[in-house]
């Protein structure tokens, strides 16, 4: 009887746990439906409608993202593709419900990204606007490249690390919209930068930050972005995962 007792028990913790790993949150980022907006968090397996023509996009507590398109009916669910590979977080549903919806704990410290819609140039999340100062996040582990607006004319580019004095300048081709980041110059977390062009009166100054390469997913990168400034990169960031 004890025996029996027991492999009970554990079965129903089996099935317990399996139902909690299914149950999972997700975050509606996109949404051309009515009745989803973005911000808003539903379970998976919760049912919901989406008309002909219109496409939903929600991302799991993994950070995996799921888009369905119209006609649909049916259920919600945690299944997905680029996303991370590790355990669910809820918190990350939270941080991403709360920038998106302008509701919730995160948006006093982050800002709010309501809507996604489609952002202004540059559409690339990882340059750095050399035309704005502020704070800008770059990937720890891959190419940074600098951006500008008008690439007409050739132009030359003095960047320089205040912190460690390290700086660089480089001339920037005429019909070329970006340029990388001069290896004279140290990339540093935290750092701040002064950036001049040749001809323009005007400077820049901006702090840099390196987004963590182990972070699983770009809704994870997203939601560490807006919590150290780059609001705008994190938005671009999302609305490349629709």
């Amino acid at each position: 009887m004890t025996g029996r007792w027991i492999s009970s028990f554990i079965g129903i913790l089996l099935m317990t746990a399996a139902f909690s790993a299914q149950a999972q949150q997700l975050v509606v980022i996109a949404s051309g439906a009515p009745s989803l907006k973005p911000g808003q968090v539903v379970k998976s397996g919760t049912a919901i409608e989406i008309p002909a023509g219109a496409s939903v996009t929600l991302v799991s507590e993994t950070g995996k993202m799921v888009t369905l398109k119209g006609p649909f009916s049916g259920p919600a669910e945690a299944g997905g593709q680029g996303g991370g590979q590790g355990s669910a977080d809820g918190k990350l549903i939270a941080s991403l419900s709360g920038l998106l919806s302008g509701s919730g704990k995160e948006t006093g410290s982050l800002g709010t990204m309501r809507a996604i819609a489609p952002p202004k140039p540059p559409s690339d999340p990882w340059v750095i606007d050399t035309g704005k100062s502020g704070d800008f996040c770059v990937q720890a582990k891959g190419p940074v490249m600098l951006w500008r607006e008008k690439a007409g004319k050739a132009r030359i580019l003095t960047l320089k690390n205040l912190t460690d004095k390290s700086k660089s300048k480089a001339e920037w081709p005429a019909g070329s919209a970006t340029l990388e980041w001069p290896s004279k110059v140290n990339l540093t977390d935290g750092a701040r930068y002064l950036l001049r062009m040749k001809g323009s009166r005007a400077a820049r100054k901006f702090k840099l930050h390196l987004v963590p390469g182990d972070l699983p997913s770009d809704a994870h990168r997203a939601v560490w972005m807006a919590r150290n400034g780059c609001e705008k990169q994190a938005m671009r960031l999302l609305a490349g995962l629709r």
